[in-house]
Parts: structure tokens; sequence; C-alpha cells
């Protein structure tokens, strides 16, 4: 029975994703999903006019506020950050 439970919150989880990725796209970002990272970002959105890139944790609507307060302070050293370059090796 868990094993049926687990699949929808992964189905689910993943189509938010899917959803996420496809309103940043309309808004021209370049969008790398993350799949099964198991990291801090499940979706990387890069807009090359506004030289942004943007670290996306995708959480259910049941996911506390107290508990994405917690994300946010802890992946909050992320902003304002970073040199970007890029390498073909």
């Amino acid at each position: 029975m868990q094993t049926t439970n687990t699949n929808h919150n992964y189905r689910n989880g993943r189509a938010k994703e899917y959803r996420l990725k496809y309103k940043y796209e309309k808004k021209g970002y370049i969008v790398l999903r993350t799949a099964q990272s198991r990291g801090f970002a499940d979706l990387i959105a890069i807009d090359n006019q506004g030289k942004t890139i943007i670290f996306i944790q995708s959480k259910p609507r049941n996911y506390s506020k107290k508990a994405k307060q917690r994300l946010k302070q802890e992946f909050g050293w992320l902003n304002n950050k970073f040199v970007c370059a890029f390498e073909v090796l």
C-alpha cells in the first residue's frame, strides 16, 4: 500500500514541477529539471535577457509555511552570490 502512496506523491510532485517549468518557459526562461536530485533545487530557471538564475524548490500545498521558511533561510545565501561561466569539456 505504501508503494501506491509513494507513486502518487511522486507523480503529483513531478506534475507540479512540469507546470512550474512551463510557467517559467512562457516567461522566456530556459528551465532545467533536476529529476530526483534530492538536492536544494528541483528546477533551475535561467533568464538570458535579465541575467537571472533562479533555483526553484517545489513543495506540496500541504507543506507548512514554517518548513518553507526554514528552507528559505537555509538556502538564502544563494541570493546574489554567483558569477557564472560556461565550459565545454
